[in-house]
């Protein structure tokens, strides 16, 4: 059986072919996604105080996830549920404050990817009002310049 070729040599057919493919969008996006395994697999490797087992089946859960296309990444809705869902686990006193450290304005260090986000905010917590007593009152000192 001869394919035809349309005037061209099967070799130059074949190595359109196997160029179309390798340049394909799916092509490099299995790129990225294993180039991404291997990134988080050499973090799981280097990074102190983590679950290697844990992070390296994490690794490998992302990357069929990414060969599926089924890697995707949260709503805004989404994060806001888990941002909220993160406070309410503590205590009523520090759940304002906690929702305050997780609100968009802090200011934030590093990633998930690289092991973990740091949040920092400043809030202003008002000093007690305390009254002064009045000069003169007993167990006061004496205003300055003063002779008893």
């Amino acid at each position: 059986m001869r394919i035809p070729t349309h005037g061209r040599t099967p070799g130059l057919v074949v190595l359109g072919l196997g160029a179309a493919i390798l340049f394909s969008p799916l092509a490099r996006a299995a790129d990225t996604a294993q180039t991404q395994y291997q990134a988080d697999v050499q973090r799981c490797h280097s990074t102190p105080g983590i679950d290697k087992q844990a992070c390296l089946q994490e690794a490998g859960a992302a990357l069929e996830a990414a060969r599926r296309n089924t890697l995707t990444a949260p709503g805004v809705q989404a994060e806001a549920a888990n941002r909220s869902a993160r406070c309410d686990a503590l205590p009523a006193d520090q759940r304002q404050d906690c929702l305050t450290l997780m609100e968009k304005g802090t200011v934030t260090e590093g990633s998930v990817s690289s092991g973990g986000v740091i949040r920092e905010t400043t809030i202003t917590t008002p000093a007690p009002v305390t009254t002064m007593p009045a000069p003169g009152t007993p167990g006061t000192a004496p205003a300055s310049g003063s002779i008893n």
